[in-house]
């Protein structure tokens, strides 16, 4: 029973430890689109994560298709169409968000594809693991996706996240997205192509 549930806390800090970028981004982002949009798309996509682990380990083959590190692309180009509306003035309104409809589903693909890394550290976990170590894994996993959740929502109630250091570090999201889609791009599967 030991075993189990120090499997399942390796997967907790697996994944807190490949999510701590993926926490910031969130803080940032949830200034730009609102917590609940940006919150439930961080989640859906930890918990998509987790289950395409699942399925590496349960012996799927072909998951992870060699054109998932072009996922990049994604924050890549919404950093810069981020600058091209800051440049164009697009984004001058005291209280921007992001627009209703597929705003979810971008951040979504956006934390799904800033997520690689921990998907390349769940799933040889998990794929290494009897099955009953796997379940230990995938709540493990759940839990720490839903801490970095609340721990994402309480910093953004904190006071210093208000005023004029919610707007500087406002400034800033378009740029680590940026950064984010070329990290991805270059430093993935994308490197044997």
């Amino acid at each position: 029973m030991l075993d189990v549930v120090v499997f399942g806390l390796s997967a907790f800090m697996a994944q807190i430890l490949t999510n701590l970028d993926n926490l910031a981004a969130l803080l940032a982002l949830m200034l730009v689109s609102g917590p609940k949009r940006s919150i439930f798309g961080f989640l859906l996509a930890q918990f998509a994560i987790i289950g395409a682990s699942l399925f590496v380990a349960l012996g799927v083959d072909d998951v992870v298709p060699h054109w998932a590190g072009y996922l990049g692309v994604i924050p890549l180009g919404l950093g810069v169409l981020a600058l091209i509306r800051r440049r164009k003035g697009a984004d001058v309104e005291a209280d921007p968000h992001l627009e209703t409809g597929a705003s979810i589903i971008v951040v979504t693909l956006l934390f799904i594809s800033l997520s690689m890394d921990t998907f390349a550290v769940l799933a040889p976990l998990l794929a290494d693991s009897a099955p009953g170590f796997r379940t230990a894994g995938i709540v493990g996993a759940s839990l720490a996706a839903a801490s970095l959740a609340t721990v994402a929502m309480f910093g953004s109630k904190a006071p210093f996240m208000s005023g004029t250091l919610a707007r500087r570090l406002e400034t800033l999201v378009p740029y680590v997205m940026i950064c984010a889609g070329l990290y991805i791009l270059s430093n993935s599967w994308t490197d044997a192509i």
